[in-house]
């Protein structure tokens, strides 16, 4: 084993001056599914992917791409940051020729990626981005527009929107904690009186702001491989690990507790965005919150619509929102996204209480909170990847077959929740049950989703 992973550790080092051809191949693609599909015809009702090029693209996106981009850092880490994806990496571009202006204390609050995230999670409800090219291009533009001007406002060679800003890069982080691989320091990294900062021997700086003279946690590191240089004493070197290792060892890998946040919260986001379209509930609220806004004097207002980059305004799809939908949604979201945070806090604060250790209650919180990030990753994965499943169906697997698949890999999500609490905890004790409360909990809100 220990050879094959040097063979891939040297693999990429010997092209990583290659990367720059990947970059741009991704560019094109971006280009070309993003920007392509909104100048085409709304596809008809009988078209699929394999005669509709907006359908595939579709397709691609929401129903390969973000899951698969998710369910990849349990085997390959934030690759898909360093290598493949667009955004970062011509932000990182757009650095060496910017402006060089230091990083604004604003920008490097924890709670920044939060919003970020809450932001471009209901603006792409809101305005239909999964279903309708010219708002998926609004988004992904609009975002890739933000990556290129923060890199070319704030430091050279550097990756400031992928550390503080991306939407998806906290997720992506919380989630790479339970990957197979890593980028490990020389052990112990200090022995010989330590490296100067986050600089390595040959003078590479790590475009994540990472000190790799100490690095112990895999979140932020996006696997570029600058900081791997074998000739030099202060290399980094790649290791593969058992799944959820660096979980399991969370107390001594740098926890956080603006991850397991991000993470109740994250999860009550993606709840909400999907029960919205599918719960009788949400209904009912829409149209309790109506009355109550008529009661208020807004009928007129509610009752008008909007323009298509702020909400869903498509007259010859059949799909109009009007300012009651906004309202609706926007609100809808939020209160889930809260509800759902402070029921998974409130079960683990029980559990640290219980538990009783030495150390202080909130470090207990931030360690026991990283239990529900298996349940939570398999359900988003099986979320977002409704699309494939019912492609599936529709190539010929048989809909039991496909249930199946998805029944075992939701029953593998909570196992590996489950496990993780026992590791966390260390031995069966009542302080567990708050735990797997907690994890039947999510279970329970997404199998009313997912089946």
């Amino acid at each position: 084993m220990s050879d094959i992973v040097k063979d891939i550790e040297n693999f990429f080092v010997r092209n990583r001056d290659r990367f720059a051809y990947i970059h741009a191949g991704m560019f094109i693609v971006f280009v070309v599914l993003i920007l392509v599909p909104p100048f085409l015809p709304l596809p008809d009702e009988d078209a699929a992917i394999w005669n509709n090029f907006t359908l595939l693209v579709r397709f691609l996106i929401w129903g390969i791409w973000f899951p698969l981009v998710l369910l990849s850092v349990i085997f390959f880490g934030r690759l898909w940051c360093g290598l493949l994806c667009p955004q970062g990496a011509m932000a990182e571009y757009a650095g060496k020729i910017g402006l060089n202006r230091s990083i604004p204390r604003w920008m490097r609050w924890q709670g920044m990626p939060i919003i970020s995230f809450i932001f471009i999670t209901i603006f792409a409800q809101l305005v239909g981005a999964r279903d309708y090219p010219l708002t998926a291009m609004e988004v992904f533009s609009g975002t890739m527009i933000l990556a290129v001007l923060v890199g070319f406002l704030y430091t050279s060679g550097r990756r400031p929107w992928c550390r503080y800003l991306c939407p998806i890069g906290p997720l992506l982080g919380i989630f790479s904690r339970l990957g197979a691989v890593s980028l490990i320091p020389p052990v112990p990294p200090l022995e010989k009186g330590g490296y100067r900062g986050d600089w390595d021997g040959k003078g590479c700086v790590c475009p994540t702001f990472i000190n790799t003279s100490t690095k112990v946690a895999s979140s932020n590191c996006i696997e570029c491989f600058r900081c791997v240089n074998p000739e030099t004493s202060a290399s980094l070197h790649l290791k593969i690990r058992h799944p959820g290792l660096e979980t399991e060892e969370i107390k001594n890998r740098e926890p956080n507790i603006w991850e397991p946040i991000f993470l109740f919260l994250a999860t009550g986001l993606a709840l909400g965005a999907f029960h919205w379209q599918a719960s009788r509930f949400y209904i009912q609220y829409k149209q309790a919150l109506g009355d109550f806004l008529l009661n208020m004097g807004l009928g007129d207002f509610i009752g008008r619509s909007g323009p298509w980059w702020l909400m869903v305004n498509y007259p010859d799809a059949g799909e109009v929102f009007i300012w009651l939908d906004f309202i609706s949604i926007t609100t809808f979201l939020l209160e889930s996204m809260v509800m759902v945070a402070t029921i998974l806090f409130f079960f683990t604060a029980i559990s640290a209480v219980l538990l009783r250790e030495k150390e202080e209650i909130a470090a207990t919180i931030t360690r026991l909170g990283y239990v529900y990030a298996p349940a939570a990753l398999v359900s988003l994965v099986l979320g977002l990847g409704l699309i494939l499943f019912q492609s599936m169906i529709d190539l010929g697997l048989s809909k039991k077959t496909v249930q199946v698949i998805q029944e075992i890999l939701f029953a593998g999500g909570g196992a590996w929740s489950m496990y993780l609490a026992f590791r966390l905890q260390e031995r069966w004790s009542l302080a567990i049950i708050p735990n797997l409360f907690g994890i039947g909990f999510i279970a329970f809100a997404w199998h009313k989703v997912l089946f």
